[in-house]
């Protein structure tokens, strides 16, 4: 049986696991990243980490190679890094030549959130349909779009940076800015100064609030709260309407920290989908993530497969 070498960086953890065909974790680790060492010495505990996992490849196994998923815009075709945000020094750097000539294994790189839409697709709630669209909604929003069997790359492999739409073209406001974490906290914030009578107040402050605040208030009845709640989720449902739009996907796929811990946004964005969408999409699957804690690694394993064949 073949495997492959699925690498998540992050921003805190660094992460590297040997996957097989079916999509089974065989043996994973992970170290933190220490963004504040550098790129150099987090390069080496990529390789590192590669080295550990190869060790563990069963006797006589075939290892295909390795898949790497990593935030922030790159060339997948030509493997170079452009930037990445939260890790500096990566600027303008040919990460897949450099890994293969230090491991002397094949190596394919994509954006993660990319990764995270293969692996959907490949082993997870997507799986076996035609056309996906995957959208992770936490601190940003990420996305990556399957159309007739193929990841959607476009020119340069920048497609599927779904969180930059515009969604208030006087404000210039994104849907991640709408819609992200750090946007549904500025609101409350805004909402919380405006209403000395919330039980928010008991609850934390305007500076500090985020979504497990405004959740815990409307799960106690808390007006506000309960308005806020609503409103998140039509600003993710009003994104995915357009998603649905541009991308006319068989399947919706949700991941990320704002809607896995907060399951009644997926409802409410359906409840807009059902509004707002044209007729022939309001049937349209919008589920949760499969894969939770494991997309980051087999969304990276996934990647290298899909990109090989691509070549």
């Amino acid at each position: 049986m073949p495997y492959t070498i699925g690498v998540d960086l992050g921003g805190t953890n660094l992460r590297a696991g040997l996957v097989d065909q079916d999509g089974v974790i065989l043996y994973d680790t992970k170290v933190d990243t220490k963004v504040d060492e550098g790129a150099q010495a987090i390069f080496g505990r990529m390789v590192a980490l590669i080295a550990d996992v190869q060790a563990h490849l069963p006797a006589g196994a075939q290892l295909d190679g390795v898949g790497i998923g990593v935030p922030g815009p790159l060339d997948p075709f030509a493997g170079f890094v452009f930037a990445m945000p939260n890790i500096k020094g990566f600027e303008n750097t040919p990460l897949r030549n450099m890994l293969q000539n230090a491991t002397g294994l094949d190596v394919e790189l994509g954006n993660d959130a990319n990764a995270a839409a293969v692996g959907e697709w490949i082993f997870g709630a997507g799986k076996g349909m035609r056309d996906l669209v995957y959208v992770t909604v936490s601190t940003g929003i990420g996305g990556g779009v399957i159309i007739d069997d193929h990841l959607l790359l476009g020119h340069r492999g920048s497609a599927g940076e779904v969180g930059h739409h515009i969604i208030d073209w006087h404000t210039r406001m994104s849907w991640e800015d709408t819609a992200a974490g750090p946007g549904f906290a500025a609101r409350a914030a805004a909402a919380m100064r405006a209403d000395a009578t919330t039980a928010l107040h008991s609850l934390t402050t305007p500076a500090a609030v985020q979504g497990h605040h405004i959740a815990q208030a409307a799960k106690n009845g808390d007006a506000l709260a309960l308005r806020l709640m609503d409103d998140e989720g039509e600003a993710i449902g009003a994104g995915l309407v357009n998603m649905l739009h541009l991308y006319s996907p068989a399947k919706i796929v949700l991941g990320g920290g704002v809607v896995i811990n907060n399951p009644q946004f997926v409802e409410r964005a359906r409840q807009v989908i059902a509004e707002r969408a044209l007729a022939v999409y309001r049937d349209v699957p919008v589920v949760m993530t499969e894969l939770g804690d494991r997309i980051g690694l087999l969304g990276a394993a996934a990647l290298y497969n899909h990109m090989r064949h691509r070549r």
